[in-house]
């Protein structure tokens, strides 16, 4: 599925703009709604109990939230472990509803306002930060009764928006009228949808179809480091194995390539172009040699020179073939040069 995080802070709208979302025909759950209905769950209650003691329930046993937010916006600590109890039942809650609700064709959002602080963006295919001044929540909220003590008392439990936004793919302004913010959905929701379909595309192999509806060929960035060894020393075939931030949403395989050199190396070298080199990439798990973890192995053609530590970009170009298992080491080289032969004629 295509997995949007929707985020911002105290008071600047993500429920509304949530809802927007929803009728535009993303299917949408809010993470703030999914507390509420754990905290009516015994299990949970029972731990809370334990963690602030019995001074945040009323006579009747009942949850007082308002005296439990007193506690946690002034104390991080307490604030953290109640974080920590109730976030990974919340994704538990979450998982499970995408599960039963699972549709590749569809636009998944999950609305939560400590997506960044708690460095779960990684879960996210794109991400999204609705935004307005603080003076503005502030403002805004003051008008439902709200302190503004109170609301900034939470703004600096967050991180600041200016941040959030510089993390995000997208943003939207909400500082306007409504049919202003909505405008602004309905066209990051259009772009949300293509995102939808080249993932969609991705995972299938298709990375030819990628570039016609992107205009260019998709492509990963990666840090050289030191492989097994295998391709120089068992197959002929030297290889530099990339290591990236989170992994690429594409179906393992062998493919024809372009690589360079990315522009974080070249920004750091000061230098403005790379020469662009042909090539073949294996994504798998090396099934020939037993159970191994997901690798990117990128072979060079006519390339002489070390690569280790270096940041390298590949672009996609074909897909090959499936990674297979072979029945030994003579028939996987033997495979490889036919990859290769191929990937030349794609290529030239």
């Amino acid at each position: 599925m295509f997995i949007a995080g929707l985020t911002g802070n105290y008071g600047m709208g993500k429920s509304a703009v949530l809802q927007m979302f929803r009728e535009l025909g993303a299917i949408t759950i809010d993470a703030d709604w999914v507390v509420q209905h754990l905290l009516k769950g015994k299990p949970v209650l029972k731990k809370i109990k334990t963690l602030f003691g019995a001074g945040v329930f009323d006579k009747k046993g009942n949850l007082d939230k308002a005296k439990v937010a007193q506690r946690i916006f002034k104390n991080k600590s307490l604030r953290i472990k109640l974080e920590d109890l109730l976030h990974p039942l919340v994704f538990e809650r979450i998982d499970d509803f995408f599960a039963k609700t699972a549709d590749g064709k569809k636009v998944f959002i999950v609305e939560a306002p400590l997506i960044f602080e708690r460095g779960y963006e990684g879960r996210f295919d794109k991400m999204i930060t609705v935004f307005i001044k603080d003076t503005t929540a502030i403002n805004r909220l003051s008008m439902h009764g709200i302190p503004a003590k109170e609301v900034v008392e939470r703004l600096k439990c967050q991180l600041p928006i200016k941040d959030k936004i510089k993390k995000s793919d997208y943003k939207i302004d909400n500082s306007g009228l409504p049919e202003e913010t909505r405008k602004q959905v309905e066209v990051v929701y259009k772009k949300l949808a293509e995102d939808a379909k080249i993932k969609e595309l991705l995972l299938e192999g298709r990375v030819q179809d990628v570039k016609k509806i992107t205009g260019k060929h998709y492509f990963i960035e990666g840090k050289v480091i030191k492989g097994a060894g295998r391709g120089g020393k068992l197959l002929n075939t030297p290889t530099a194995n990339l290591v990236l931030e989170k992994p690429a949403p594409l179906k393992e395989g062998v493919y024809a390539v372009k690589v360079s050199y990315s522009p974080i190396h070249l920004r750091l070298r000061r230098i403005t172009h790379s020469p662009i080199y042909s090539g073949v990439v294996n994504i798998g798990k090396n099934p020939t040699f037993g159970k191994r973890p997901l690798s990117y192995e990128v072979h060079i053609f006519d390339f002489a020179g070390n690569l280790l530590g270096k940041k390298l970009r590949v672009d996609f170009v074909k897909r090959i073939r499936d990674e297979k298992k072979f029945p030994n080491i003579a028939a996987l080289e033997k495979e490889i040069k036919k990859d290769i032969k191929k990937a030349k004629e794609i290529l030239k």
